[in-house]
């Protein structure tokens, strides 16, 4: 209904759906007669992860940009200058730990770090242990022997193992990842 009217500060009226194809068939109607003669001062930003639900009448009518996972890398290097500017003593391990537990998302990567910090003993160092306790990860050489056992069949010592990480906070379904 407002989209007709004119801003009244700025050069355009901004209108940012997330979660768009979660909108009813009604309300896609509704929505693309809009997009059929759009105002010049309107810009429409829709948000999805699951794009096949958007009608192909909306989609046919949008330029679109799908974004894409940030590497470990590049998430590290974010977080060391975050850390850097923010004066926390954090080590490089823990950074990679943080980065992978994102899986490739900035937003997901600010957040743990920021459980990490309000965690964290005043001037303590934050390690890679410490963090993947905080994550409920299991010790990467505790999973390799895990995995090791299983191949060889021994279920005994592998359930053995596994009650072992589970107890010292592992998530056993991370660990089966």
């Amino acid at each position: 209904e407002a989209v007709r009217y004119k801003p009244a500060l700025a050069r355009y009226k901004v209108y940012i759906i997330d979660e768009v194809h979660m909108l009813s068939n009604q309300a896609f109607n509704g929505l693309l007669k809009t997009l059929e003669e759009p105002p010049e001062h309107v810009k429409f930003v829709f948000a999805t992860t699951e794009i096949r639900k958007v009608p192909v009448t909306v989609l046919s009518r949008c330029q679109r940009f799908d974004l894409r996972r940030i590497e470990a890398d590049r998430l590290v290097g974010l977080l060391t200058d975050i850390t850097a500017k923010e004066n926390v003593a954090i080590d490089r391990d823990a950074l990679a730990v943080v980065a992978r537990a994102a899986e490739g998302s900035a937003r997901d990567a600010l957040s743990l770090l920021d459980q990490a910090i309000a965690h964290r003993g005043a001037d303590e160092t934050i390690s890679g242990n410490a963090m993947r306790a905080l994550l409920g990860l299991a010790d990467r050489t505790r999973t390799i022997d895990l995995f090791a056992e299983v191949m060889r069949g021994d279920a005994s010592t592998a359930l053995a193992t596994l009650r072992d990480l589970y107890d010292a906070g592992a998530d056993p379904q991370l660990v089966l990842q």
